[in-house]
């Protein structure tokens, strides 16, 4: 009977320590839940800048990227990223004919959410009591921004007269019609330095930018262009060729320099405008520079933008500009004129001298 008893006894007291034992071990096991959180079940692709700008809709290539000009490759893909070398905005290498089509191609403008993160979620001041921002998202985020799409309408004149019939000659009245339409509607002419400072995000974008932009160096532009674009105080860029100074109807260096010193900047257009695919690269590259020699010889205007004679070129052509330092060049290929477009290939609008003023005006949204 006493045997039974303690064996009982010790049946239950051993039951009672393994029950205690067990509740030990679940307390601790609880608190550590709280010390160690779990792992997530996807990957954190905000840690990785270029995974997530694919995500947002610009294909970021995840082996060596070449830029668009011969033989360059970068080493990663977020060294060769640039939103303005876009190879897939590109034009063809000899452009189009000289009077392109009158409808103008829209640019479709894509912005990612987070391109509509504001400055003030992109710092937090140190007396907020939000949460502090991790370098990684800061990093990311900024560049995002950086990246965002910034569009500019840029006119593409020539000839201003009186030539009926004509889709290259304006008459001077719808000039002075369109000019005050832009000053009417609140747009902000550019100089060709503020240009290139917003489409480089370095300066903060008007309301309504938009650049004017004159070509093949006429005297018309300084008989009739110039004294209506000073009614409304405006800049503009004339692109000349100095093969055509003095030349019957075309500009001089007396008249040129007037021009500047009105506020029109004035950039190369090939010495003596050839269709430069048609040239070797030699003759390519002495047309290109000795036409920027001359202008900053006779204007003290160093050389950065070009135009291509006829919107024609190759690729002979882009290395040659980029070997010689041109930032940018325009063609006549049809658009808006945005920071994710090869930054030698920009597009412009045709000013069409038959439009009416609301066609014309239509074709400033691209």
């Amino acid at each position: 009977m006493n045997r039974s008893f303690m064996k009982v006894c010790t049946i239950l007291a051993a039951l009672a320590i393994f029950s205690w034992l067990s509740g030990c071990t679940g307390r601790a096991n609880e608190r550590n839940e709280h010390l160690v959180p779990a792992m997530p079940s996807t990957p954190l692709s905000w840690l990785n800048p270029a995974q997530d700008l694919g995500q947002a809709g610009t294909v970021v290539p995840s082996g060596p990227v070449n830029n668009g000009f011969p033989g360059q490759a970068s080493a990663s893909p977020l060294e060769a990223f640039k939103p303005e070398l876009t190879p897939d905005l590109a034009v063809s290498a000899t452009g189009p004919a000289e009077e392109p089509a009158e409808s103008a191609s829209a640019v479709a403008e894509t912005t990612s959410a987070r391109d509509r993160l504001s400055d003030q979620q992109l710092q937090t001041p140190a007396n907020s009591s939000a949460a502090p921002v991790s370098a990684e998202t800061v990093s990311a985020a900024a560049y995002e921004k950086k990246a965002k799409l910034v569009s500019i309408p840029v006119l593409n004149y020539h000839s201003i007269g009186k030539k009926p019939g004509s889709t290259l000659v304006l008459d001077p009245e719808l000039l002075a019609a369109q000019m005050d339409y832009l000053d009417r509607e609140g747009y902000t002419p550019l100089t060709l330095s503020d240009f290139m400072l917003v489409l480089e995000h370095k300066l903060e974008k008007p309301d309504k930018p938009v650049l004017l932009t004159f070509d093949d160096g006429y005297m018309d532009n300084y008989e009739l262009a110039m004294p209506i674009l000073q009614r409304y105080n405006f800049p503009a860029t004339l692109f000349m060729s100095p093969g055509s100074v003095g030349q019957p109807d075309y500009l001089t260096w007396e008249q040129a320099k007037e021009m500047k010193e009105a506020g029109w900047d004035i950039q190369p257009h090939g010495m003596t405008h050839p269709r430069l695919s048609k040239l070797s690269a030699a003759k390519q590259r002495l047309e290109i520079t000795e036409a920027s020699r001359l202008i900053e010889e006779e204007l003290g205007v160093k050389s950065l933008v070009f135009c291509y004679p006829y919107g024609d070129f190759n690729n002979d052509t882009l290395a040659i500009l980029k070997e010689e330092g041109f930032k940018y060049a325009f063609t006549i290929e049809q658009g808006l004129t945005t920071s994710r477009q090869h930054p030698l290939q920009l597009k412009r609008i045709y000013v069409n001298a038959q439009d009416s003023l609301k066609q014309w005006a239509r074709k400033l949204g691209g």
